[in-house]
């Protein structure tokens, strides 16, 4: 399965424009929301962690049928990785279902 996401993007009405990234982010509310392809069909969605947090919740997002999604929810502690700067991906080595 890909790494990749591919986008659509629509600047105006009438435009659209394609491009593929390994991940993307939307600022929401002071905190960058991450989107990213689990590499089994699936899609992660997470929360940048802030200073003071020490767990961030993950979001799941995998096809199960035609028309049905399964969604899946895990809190993943960064301290107990032993490298505050690890960025979680599909070929980052760790344990936690993403």
């Amino acid at each position: 399965m890909s790494h990749l996401l591919d986008l659509i993007l629509e600047p105006t009405a009438d435009e659209q424009q394609t491009l593929q990234v390994q991940r993307l982010a939307i600022r929401l509310a002071g905190r960058d929301l991450w989107l990213e392809a689990d590499g089994s069909g699936g899609l992660n969605i997470f929360a940048d962690s802030q200073d003071d947090e020490e767990q961030t919740p993950v979001l799941v997002l995998r096809p199960q049928a035609l028309n049905a999604l399964g969604l899946s929810i895990a809190l993943e502690t960064f301290a107990d990785e032993g490298d505050e700067n690890h960025v979680h991906d599909a070929d980052c080595g760790c344990d936690h279902d993403h």
